[in-house]
This record gives C-alpha cells, structure tokens and sequence, in this order.
C-alpha cells in the first residue's frame, strides 16, 4: 500500500479499541523509568491466565515466540511431526521449523476454516507428537480435533493469536489445549503493538517456557549463566503495562466484532458471497466471506480505490517455496476454494451499522453485482 493510499483509508481492516487506562499506564510506567520487564510484566500475566481461565501465563515478545517457546518447552523437535493447517499464518510453520521438528500440512474443513478432524487423523504417524490446531479468524476448530488428540495422545498448542476470548462449550480458546499462544500484535483482539502469550495448566511447561525466554539461564545473579540455548524474547514492562490496561475492553471489543458479524451476515446476500456460518463462540477478528465469480484480488484493490481496505487470504501453507516439497493443491481442495474466493472485509470495533452498508454498497459496486 502506498503512503497516498494509506492516507485515504476510510474503512480499516482491523484497529484495536484503545482502554482509557493506557494513557495513565503509560505515564506511571515511565514516571518510574524502568522499562525492561518487571512487575508490570507480572501483573499483565497475572490478568491474562485469570482471563483464559488457565493457571499460568507467560508473556513473550510476539506470537511467533510464543508458539516456538511453546514447542520446546513441551519438549518438540528434531524428529518429531507435528500437524499444522494449511490455512495459516507463515509464522506457525516457521515456529514448528525453528524447533527442528516436521510440520504435516492438512486441508482443513469449511464451517471454521480450522483443521479437518479426519485429515488430521488420517495424517498421524508413529513420528506425530503434536498438533497445533489455529482458530482462524476469531473461530475455535472443531471439538473432536481434541477428543482426537486426546484418544492418541497427542499434545495440542493451540494458535489462538486471532481468538482472544472465543469459546467452545463454556471454556476458552488458551485452556483447550495443554498449551496455548496468543499474539498481542496491534490489530488483534488484545491490541498492544507487539507481544505474546503462553497459557497453560501445566506447571512444568510453564516454568520451562520462563526459563527458555530468559537466555535459557536461572536468572538472579546467575542470569547469564545460560545452561542451553534460550532466547531473550521478553516483553517489556512498557508493553505490559498497555496490555493490562486494554484487557478491560476486550469484552466491549467481542461485543462490538459479533454486532458487526452479524450486520454483515444480514446484508450480504448469496448473490454476492457464501457468508461464515454463525458459529456459537466465534469472536470474529474478521469476517471473511468467499466471494462468488469475481477475481478477489480485484475487488481488494477495487474497494482500496474507494478507502475500503481488506485483508487477502492467508497464503496456504502447501504453497509457500519453504514448505510446498511433496504437495499439490489438489490435495487441498477446500483450503484451496477458500484461498482463490476468501475476502476480510473491514472489521474494526468502531464500524456503526451505516459504515457497514456503506462497505456492502460498495462491494456490490465493484463487483458489478445488483441489490
């Protein structure tokens, strides 16, 4: 996007609903002059694992540590497999690759854009010790991803970086699994700029994901003192001290995504789009409908011309040169129809309803379709 068109945005993808209390966080976190994480780092994670209803949290640089923080320490690496969607973020395979273990691309399915329960299962080996199911979009996977772990014994991490405070049955994305990891990245549910999180019940994994993004070291007077490879991917207490503060709004940000959601699913008609089923639970940091007979590269610069920006479909995994070896699209074909039609559309919490027809309106105007 150039400067020129960027300054023209009327309609954003995604913005985060910014607490009133971040501005007073961040003149007491200053005031004091100690930036480097400490006790607002703390406090952050205290809130976080009361927030996913977990028993511990620990809070990284990004969701990308996170995730490989996560991996080791669960202890996944070299000659382990661990099954990832073909629909995702770069950053899960990548997270999966630095760990030294395999990633196992599967097609996923099309109610949640989250893995296929029996692709998932038809794709374990004696070498699977994970899978990392992704909640695409603000929409936990489907339920028997788990109970399929579970009766073969595989760990779950969860990539829930897009669906902070989604559901399924009463419990929340983060606590699903034995690991969770969240992004705090600025668009996201829980926006901070930059951050991550494990969650987890487990104190084991808990205590050794502290230690791995801290150099790998005890800490102490002893803190460079590293006993094997660690990271320094700790957050600071600037971060921290605006993700406490925009965790009271993460409720209101929910609230506001789900009227938008379900604005868009009124006034979109099958003409234009096949429409995200409306799953119980889902957050929605996008709606992402498949749009039908046009090229969606098009419409996505057709609305950009018009200040209406959206978000293109993540690149499938089976297609990225790093991780393409060994596959066809052909054997993705739902990941694959998802990937040619899929359009976010504008899904910031501050949208009133007039934007949302306004952005409608225009949608059926580029792609030349009638009322």
């Amino acid at each position: 996007m150039t400067n020129s068109q960027e300054s023209s945005i009327r309609y954003r993808s995604n913005e985060p609903l910014i607490s009133p209390g971040v501005a007073e966080n961040l003149r007491t976190v200053l005031a004091e002059k100690y930036l480097s994480p400490g006790l607002w780092v703390d406090r952050f994670e205290e809130r976080w694992q009361e927030a996913c209803g977990v028993e511990h949290a620990v809070v990284v640089a990004s969701g990308t540590a996170a995730l490989l923080v996560a991996l080791r320490a669960a202890n996944v690496g070299v000659g382990d497999e661990v099954i990832v969607p073909a629909l995702t973020c770069p950053d899960t395979l990548n997270a999966v690759s630095f760990a030294g273990a395999r990633p196992v691309i599967v097609d996923v399915e099309r109610s949640r854009y989250g893995l296929d329960p029996q692709q998932m299962a038809d794709a374990i080996t004696p070498s699977t010790k994970a899978v990392i199911p992704v909640h695409l979009y603000g929409c936990v996977v489907d339920p028997e991803v788990f109970t399929i772990a579970q009766d073969v014994g595989l760990l779950v991490i969860e990539d829930a970086a897009e669906a902070h405070g989604a559901e399924l049955d009463g419990r929340l994305a983060g606590a699903l699994g034995d690991l969770g990891c969240f992004s705090f990245r600025g668009d996201k549910m829980l926006g901070v700029g930059t951050g991550g999180a494990i969650t987890t019940n487990n104190v084991e994994f808990a205590e050794r994901a502290r230690y791995l993004r801290g150099l790998g070291s005890p800490g102490g007077f002893d803190r460079y003192a590293s006993t094997e490879l660690g990271y320094s991917c700790q957050l600071s207490n600037v971060h921290a001290a605006i993700g406490l503060a925009q965790i009271d709004v993460l409720e209101e940000t929910i609230t506001a995504k789900q009227r938008i959601a379900a604005w868009y699913d009124e006034l979109l008609c099958d003409a234009l789009c096949d429409r995200p089923p409306m799953v119980p639970g889902h957050v929605w940091w996008k709606y992402s409908p498949l749009l039908k007979n046009v090229d969606t590269r098009a419409v996505h610069y057709g609305l950009l011309e018009d200040g209406i920006e959206t978000m293109p479909p993540f690149t499938p995994m089976y297609r990225i040169p790093m991780f393409s070896d060994g596959h066809n699209a052909s054997d993705f074909p739902v990941s694959e129809d998802i990937y040619r039609r899929m359009l976010s559309l504008p899904s910031s919490p501050y949208l009133r309803r007039v934007d949302v027809e306004t952005i409608v309106d225009a949608i059926r105007r580029v792609m030349g379709t009638p009322d």
